[in-house]
């Protein structure tokens, strides 16, 4: 049974008129004669029926085993399309596959008794009736030639001496075909719209092909099928068998899926199914008729690769297609329809409007002049966008399609997420300088070690106070200044600046610069400048100003680390590791000198040195977090960059850092499925 779907598509701004035929079950008359099986393949063919017909007897799965998409045929059945590139654990072999698929009327759920449904094949199989590939009027309507066949006119010539009684013959027989094909299409259309019941004696449908052989675009085994039917209950059953293993019949699986089709409605506007695609373009020429029904998601010059899951990366482009239905036509058949298109971001419970799309308006201005909804010509609106913008999570196209003529509007939506890569996924982690806490200039040490660089060799009693409060971080003390002599005052500003400070006003800064002019000891109050900078996130202001404390004498131990930190916040890793003691260098050990001497072989992609700089420290400390975090960044990076990395020691350090409830341990989780992913 041969269907024509004329269907319109939008290409930039202009729209092109597209033919496709389904070829639903068996091959046209006007092909040649379907070769023969073997004893073996009708062999085999007859054990997958059995094991369908087996099958017949389970519950369909509630939950679709793999996707299906539904739009209208010309006739105003529904149009299905699949594609499957794997059967629960059950991979496709390279090969060719004995194919069958059927579909059948879904057993009542309250158990009552229904008309056994015949499968055609299988008493073709008994020898009971012809190759239903054979049957006839696959592709001659009836009606469109006469029913003496297609040369009889020119076998018995035209003249009205010879040929008359043919003639009127022949007329009487195509307004008789005419009549029926009237009165089958009022039947379909009835069955369709659901005002009566079809009582069938063979399934709706059911095809087989003993050399399926198909490949999705990047090289997958698949098995795509499109077929049509009308309204009702079904179960629908795909089923294959290697005939090429030293067993075939040990080979053999069914998958099963219920399918529930609605009624055909002509006046509400509709949309099909959202086919979520890798990619759409368009092909040279369209497939014959035989071809089509293995190509389901070809129609006419346009190619839809659907798209494995609603899974995509921030490389990829996000690509739709659909058809909108039952458009109300002007007098010229033109429909006016404008298609608007929103992302939306899901957030938990919550919707977030992302992005809003441009438009699409098909009207007369838009369509191609033989376009006509009154002839049944589907349109088949189509988008891409690039997914470069979206950060990863979860999101949902919503699709609005407004018929103006009509004054009505009809949404649908399809969920999708944005995942990263393994490589955009490794540059995600935590930079490896830390974020400058402002309690890092009073840590017992570096406390220490500015109260030292303050402290004259002989103090008053006032001056000896405020340094003791600001050794025993009483902080607060500090603002009640009490005088002191003259060659004191610059230490006593500057301990005023480091109590404002600590509360976080803004006017330390401007402190400490007065105590530099008074004569302050320049190595404590370039550290406590440094710090006033570092936490106003002006790093290089920062940096200038704890080089020259350190030029000044402050402790290496007190101002490198805090140095180091703010090179590796500002990515130059090779600073960083300039300033670790040589004795570190060594003797590998926690905090800021570790990531000092691990940072340039991470930032460098040198994964394998930073890997034996953790190993020998995680020897002498199995329990720095840290470590292990930085650990489980260099093995990820070595696979990701391809330098040879060992994917079982990641994943088992990965497995147990999530499993002990690390820092970070959602992005490792993250790194786990994009390797999982890649391998797939």
């Amino acid at each position: 049974m041969k269907k024509e779907i004329v269907v319109y598509a939008k290409a930039g701004l202009a729209a092109i008129a597209l033919v496709v035929f389904g070829c639903l079950s068996f091959a046209t008359a006007a092909e040649a004669q379907p070769p023969a099986l073997s004893k073996d393949q009708r062999t085999l063919l007859q054990s997958v029926l059995n094991a369908v017909d087996a099958a017949t007897a389970q519950p369909s799965s509630t939950e679709a085993p793999w996707p299906l998409h539904v739009m209208r045929a010309s006739d105003g059945s529904h149009y299905l399309a699949f594609s499957i590139d794997s059967f629960g654990t059950a991979k496709l072999p390279p090969g060719p596959v004995l194919l069958y698929v059927r579909l059948a009327t879904a057993r009542p759920p309250d158990g009552a008794t229904m008309t056994p449904e015949r499968s055609p094949i299988s008493e073709w199989l008994a020898g009971q009736r012809v190759d239903p590939r054979m049957l006839p009027g696959r592709g001659i309507a009836i009606g469109e030639m006469p029913a003496f066949g297609a040369g009889a006119i020119g076998v018995r010539g035209s003249t009205p001496s010879t040929g008359s009684m043919d003639l009127k013959l022949m007329a009487l027989e195509r307004e008789r075909a005419r009549q029926d094909k009237e009165d089958a299409a009022k039947q379909r259309r009835a069955e369709l719209e659901g005002k009566e019941t079809v009582l069938r004696g063979t399934v709706p449908f059911e095809d087989f092909d003993v050399r399926s052989h198909s490949f999705a675009a990047d090289g997958r085994r698949i098995v795509s099928r499109a077929l049509t039917a009308g309204p009702g209950d079904y179960d629908l059953f795909v089923a294959w068998a290697d005939p090429a293993a030293r067993r075939p019949v040990d080979t053999i699986h069914v998958s099963q899926m219920a399918v529930t089709l609605p009624i055909v409605t002509t006046d509400a506007l509709a949309t099909s199914s959202i086919i979520v695609a890798d990619r759409i373009t368009i092909r040279a020429s369209p497939y014959t008729a035989a071809e089509q029904a293995s190509h389901p998601y070809s129609i006419g010059l346009t190619e839809i690769v659907p798209a494995r899951d609603a899974i995509f990366t921030r490389d990829d482009n996000l690509a739709v297609a659909f058809q909108v239905i039952n458009a109300r036509p002007s007098d010229s058949g033109k429909p006016d329809l404008r298609i608007t298109f929103q992302i939306i971001r899901m957030d938990g419970e919550r919707e977030l409007s992302f992005a809003s799309l441009n438009p699409q308006s098909y009207d007369h201005t838009s369509m191609p002049l033989d376009f006509d909804l009154r002839l049944g010509h589907p349109l088949l609106a189509a988008m891409s966008v690039p997914l470069a913008t979206l950060p990863r999570g979860d999101y949902r196209l919503k699709i609005v399609a407004t018929d103006r003529r009509a004054g009505t509007a009809r949404t649908a939506d399809t969920a999708f997420k944005v995942i990263g890569t393994p490589a955009s996924l490794l540059a995600e982690a935590p930079a490896l300088g830390r974020p400058f806490r402002r309690e890092a200039a009073i840590e017992a040490q570096a406390l220490a070690a500015v109260v030292l660089a303050l402290t004259p060799d002989a103090a008053s009693p006032a001056l000896r106070r405020a340094l003791e409060a600001a050794a025993g971080g009483r902080f607060v003390d500090l603002l009640l200044e009490e005088v002191v002599p003259e060659n004191e005052r610059a230490s006593r500003v500057a301990l005023t600046g480091l109590a404002l400070y600590i509360i976080g006003d803004a006017s330390a800064a401007s402190q400490f610069q007065h105590a530099l002019s008074l004569g302050a000891p320049p190595a404590a109050v370039q550290f406590l400048i440094g710090a006033v900078r570092a936490s106003q996130n002006r790093d290089p202001d920062a940096i200038a100003a704890w080089e020259l404390s350190a030029s000044s004498g402050m402790a290496p131990g007190v101002v490198r680390p805090l140095l180091i930190e703010a090179y590796l916040r500002r990515g130059d890793a090779d600073r960083a590791a300039a300033l670790v003691p040589a004795e570190f260098t060594l003797r590998p050990t926690a905090g800021p000198w570790l990531r000092a001497q691990v940072a340039p072989h991470l930032a460098g992609g040198r994964d394998r040195d930073a890997i034996v700089v953790l190993d020998a420290h995680l020897s002498r400390t199995p329990d720095d977090g840290e470590a292990r975090w930085l650990l489980l960044q260099a093995l990820y990076g070595s696979i990701v960059r391809g330098a040879g990395g060992n994917r079982t020691r990641f994943t088992t350090a990965a497995l147990a850092y999530i499993a002990a409830g690390g820092a970070n341990a959602a992005l490792v989780a993250d790194w786990l499925a994009a390797l999982g992913r890649e391998g797939q």
